[in-house]
């Protein structure tokens, strides 16, 4: 690469946004009167008292600040790392019928006992970096543990994949799934399972893993990713994308997988499957960068009506996942244009995205890059609020993750 020097600076940067994440993070999501975290603070960083608390934000917590003590042990970072993680045994565990439960009140009391397979595979991975930060044998036991039970419990025995829903005694349900017309299977389900269980078998690397993490794979490269580079978003029991998704292209959820992808196969050390997949990867972010970026750098929500509609505006955390996906394509393909598209779309969120005044990310910007500081009824955003800085699924997990991610790769480019 010829761009040694501007990757020095921007990862100065780079690093500069990841102590300002963590710092805001720090300061306003612990309790002040209790153990754990509040489940929603507002755009003034006043706390929402009856807000409910997630397993989803509680998780994405405990990766983050598991992850960025790994990276900066005397920063005081431990800190947080240790206290998520005892909220998410303490209160969010289920002691008598296993898993975690999806949310509980502001008094932590059990709000929804839902067993989603995405919330379960979000504490997997949490806990994995946990254990990559403290090593310890009874922690890893714990994680060996909850792996062979979450795939136990959530593995379809008839066909690929996994299922989304259970009651709190682990029942299969056929609501409350991550799907818009309650399909049985979903990518992003998937996708993070994958991520969850290519985290375990960095710490874990035993066979019951590793053929897990080979199948989800090959059911993305097989059946998840479509030909044009998109990845499908529903299924039914079968594998088989429904109709009512077809027309959709999750734009952010793309540009994630081709970087996850990649790194679960980058773990496993195939080489036949690096080889089969790179040009995968390539055409995912390709497709991405082609139809869902802005020209001002900012990353579109997605397509609808088989492309031909796009929804505009520029939620937080596709504007994280573009940066690592491009940072990922260029390293891939070693062609400098993914740099400059890089350098275009940080731009963009450093003067738009990110609150330079209050501190972390705005949820949501139109396309002209202005904040929504309310939800707009004619374009509602999936699960979490404008109104909220944190809330149950906006947390630090994202765009904290990006910035460590460019800073880990721009240290092996300068190496």
């Amino acid at each position: 690469m010829q761009i040694q020097q501007e990757l020095s600076d921007y990862r100065q940067a780079f690093e500069s946004e990841l102590f300002s994440i963590l710092n805001y993070w720090e300061r306003f999501a612990p309790e002040k009167d209790g153990p754990g975290f509040h489940g929603a603070v507002d755009l003034n960083n006043q706390a929402v008292q009856d807000a409910p608390k997630s397993c989803v934000l509680n998780a994405r917590i405990l990766w983050t600040f598991s992850a960025s003590a790994k990276m900066y042990p005397d920063r005081g970072y431990e800190k947080m790392a240790r206290r998520a993680y005892q909220v998410i045994d303490n209160n969010f565990r289920d002691k008598s019928s296993g898993g975690y439960y999806m949310e509980l009140d502001a008094d932590n009391q059990v709000s929804d006992s839902v067993k989603h397979t995405y919330a379960q595979a979000f504490v997997l991975y949490a806990l994995s970096k946990y254990y990559e930060f403290l090593p310890d044998e009874k922690l890893l036991l714990q994680i060996k543990d909850y792996f062979l039970f979450l795939d136990a419990k959530t593995k379809d025995p008839g066909y690929p994949g996994y299922f989304e829903a259970f009651t709190e005694e682990w029942q299969l349900i056929s609501e409350n799934r991550m799907a818009d017309n309650n399909e049985p299977k979903s990518m992003n389900t998937h996708l993070h399972v994958l991520e969850a269980y290519a985290a375990v078998y960095k710490i874990l690397p035993i066979p019951e893993v590793r053929n897990r993490l080979e199948e989800l794979v090959l059911l993305f490269l097989e059946d998840i990713i479509r030909i044009d580079g998109h990845l499908g978003i529903f299924f039914d029991e079968g594998f088989a994308e429904t109709s009512q998704s077809m027309g959709i292209c999750s734009f952010g959820h793309d540009i994630e997988a081709s970087w996850l992808i990649w790194e679960a196969i980058d773990i496993l050390g195939i080489e036949s499957l690096k080889e089969e997949a790179k040009p995968v990867m390539l055409k995912m972010a390709e497709a991405v960068l082609r139809e869902g970026l802005d020209q001002d750098g900012g990353l579109f929500l997605e397509s609808t009506r088989f492309g031909s509609h796009l929804r505009t505006n520029k939620h937080w955390w596709l504007q994280a996942e573009v940066l690592v996906g491009e940072m990922n394509a260029l390293q891939l393909s070693e062609d400098q244009g993914y740099w400059d598209i890089l350098k275009l779309s940080w731009d963009f969120v450093e003067r738009c995205v990110i609150d330079h005044e209050n501190g972390e990310w705005f949820t949501k910007v139109n396309r002209l890059g202005v904040p929504y500081l309310e939800e707009p009824v004619d374009d509602p955003s999936p699960y979490y609020r404008n109104d909220w800085k944190i809330d149950p699924w906006k947390c630090p997990y994202h765009n904290g993750r990006a910035m460590m991610e460019l800073i880990n790769r721009i240290d092996f480019e300068l190496k």
